[in-house]
């Protein structure tokens, strides 16, 4: 059985001291090698710098399909495919994105990509902040404008689709509700030409009083006692389809402004956001972060060299000396 090591031979603070202290020259050259290399390889020949221009906009006129709020349906709009292949198509990003349009996976590489440089989310105050990242500061702002605009001509185009869909339906019920207006207004003319009905309530009240006075003198004739017959049997027909006329001449207004209303949506012209904060080109890069890239990179060297130092002088010897006893 191997012997426990005394507490002298533990690695400590201490031990971990006169380690680095015996190897500081080393350190030292190994820390400024490490920022010459992280020197060299964050310049913009490696390392392109990148640029991110920013704009916040509030979501109008959107109507909302379900419990999602305006800003909500925003985002997704902003986020959809159709919205980012339109910024592709117009600024031609598979060639400034160095991406081969006819290799096995283009469009994935490219929704990947705008992913990375296109942000949109929520603030705490219901508006949208857009931002994008780019080479070129003016081509980063003007990708922000365009995305606005074709994102406005996706939300009209959602409107107008709903509001073809009202129209296509509303029409039926229009037309059947305009049928049954002339099916009563038929039957009314009817019973007028057949049965010369015309105002109901003002013709009996005068046609009361020729008729009992007639009576009273004897004088009722067979014309009298036909209006008499007519009112009798056909009066509260006619009553009925007078109120029924009404009635449906309501709902058939209702169907028609409804119709006028879809229609005018369908050709409709709107903006659906207003710009809070207007993208400009950025002055100043956004990335890389060369200080930090350097610090972490240095760090990180010499983090290893440590590791490698605490190994060769204080693991490698105790492995030594278990393996002769």
């Amino acid at each position: 059985m191997n012997p426990t090591p005394q507490a002298s031979e533990k690695l400590d603070a201490i031990r971990l001291m006169q380690f680095i202290f015996k190897w500081k020259k080393q350190l030292i050259y190994i820390g400024i090698g490490s920022l010459l290399v992280s020197f060299v390889f964050t310049l913009p020949v490696f390392m392109k710098p990148m640029f991110k221009a920013q704009t916040i906009i509030y979501p109008v006129n959107l109507q909302t399909y379900s419990k999602e709020t305006a800003t909500e349906q925003m985002v997704q709009l902003l986020n959809s495919e159709d919205v980012r292949m339109k910024l592709v198509n117009a600024f031609d990003l598979y060639s400034h994105y160095d991406i081969d349009s006819t290799g096995n996976y283009p469009r994935f590489e490219m929704m990947k990509r705008l992913e990375e440089n296109i942000s949109v989310s929520k603030t705490e105050f219901e508006s949208i902040e857009i931002s994008i990242i780019d080479e070129e500061p003016k081509t980063a702002a003007a990708m922000c404008d365009s995305i606005l605009s074709f994102v406005d001509k996706k939300a009209i185009s959602l409107v107008r689709v709903r509001a073809q869909e009202v129209v296509t339906i509303v029409k039926k019920q229009m037309d059947d509700k305009k049928a049954e207006v002339d099916s009563l207004e038929n039957a009314i003319k009817e019973i007028r030409t057949k049965y010369g009905i015309t105002e109901f309530e003002n013709m009996v009240e005068g046609f009361s009083r020729e008729y009992y006075h007639a009576v009273a003198t004897g004088g009722a004739n067979s014309k009298l006692e036909t209006t008499r017959k007519n009112l009798e049997e056909k009066g509260g027909e006619y009553v009925l389809l007078k109120e029924i006329l009404w009635k449906v001449r309501g709902e058939y207004t209702t169907y028609k402004l409804s119709f006028e209303q879809a229609l005018m949506d369908t050709k409709k012209e709107m903006k659906f956001h207003n710009v809070i904060s207007k993208a400009t080109p950025p002055e100043r890069k956004d990335s890389p972060k060369r200080t930090l890239i350097m610090l972490m990179f240095t760090l990180g060297v010499m983090l290893f060299a440590l590791v490698v130092i605490i190994y060769q002088e204080y693991y490698k010897n105790r492995f030594d000396k278990e393996l002769n006893s």
